[in-house]
């Protein structure tokens, strides 16, 4: 009787031990399906790794995005969006599933393939400069504008409501200023759906002086909403 009494407690015991694992599994699934839908159609998170966009961000810095609903985007200028790369690098089923796992766990600070990834395989984040039916050229790494309805060329700060900083210095003397950063870009008018976008960096990564105009439809993806690591540093944009 005791011996039967033992056993059948036994039992009871790893029914519920298992019932509990079953539960958390669950319960960890639920959370990554729901982790997944947010980070793909409500926001997401990157962390920045390069600094590209300094001073506003600097390597290491985590940032929240969230993405444009409406091919007609009306996208404000000196608003910082991301960029959906060129030519994105191709993953397996096995990489992707990994990589979202791993991600998932480890709150993006974690990518188990970056070694093998180029710069491409994030989106950019790149700042608004120039919008549809201004007229742009580029001096000395700043960027004048002459608006839709504008009688007269304005420098960047001067046209947009959002305050930034860039970051640029000084180039070698006799320095080929047909290079495209080299702090000079010739005068085109940007047409529908156009936009102009440069690194807050101006001397460190690609932007349309090298791309050219983008395409609003297709190669702006999204916006930035606030930066939440470093905890000193939080903002919002």
């Amino acid at each position: 009787m005791f011996f039967q009494r033992y056993k059948f407690t036994s039992y009871t015991e790893q029914r519920e031990k298992r019932f509990k694992i079953i539960r958390v599994a669950f319960i960890v699934f639920l959370l990554f399906i729901l982790y997944q839908l947010i980070n793909s159609y409500i926001i997401a998170a990157y962390r920045i790794q390069a600094d590209t966009m300094q001073p506003t961000f600097s390597s290491g810095d985590m940032i929240i995005t969230a993405p444009f609903y409406s091919s007609q985007k009306d996208i404000e200028r000196g608003t910082l969006v991301t960029v959906e790369p060129i030519e994105r690098p191709h993953q397996n089923f096995f990489e992707k599933t990994v990589q979202k796992i791993v991600a998932f766990f480890t709150f993006q600070l974690v990518n188990p393939f970056a070694a093998n990834q180029p710069s491409q395989a994030k989106p950019f984040i790149r700042r608004v400069v120039g919008i549809p039916g201004d007229t742009i050229y580029m001096e000395d790494f700043v960027l004048h504008i002459k608006t839709k309805n504008g009688g007269h060329f304005l420098t960047e700060f001067e046209v947009t409501e959002n305050d930034y900083n860039v970051k640029s210095e000084n180039l070698p003397e006799n320095w080929d200023t047909s290079l495209p950063f080299s702090g000079a870009y010739p005068e085109i008018t940007l047409k529908e759906g156009e936009y102009f976008v440069l690194c807050d960096n101006r001397i460190a990564s690609s932007d349309s002086r090298l791309w050219g105009p983008l395409q609003a439809a297709t190669q702006i993806k999204g916006r930035i909403l606030m930066r939440y690591w470093p905890f000193s540093r939080i903002a919002f944009f």
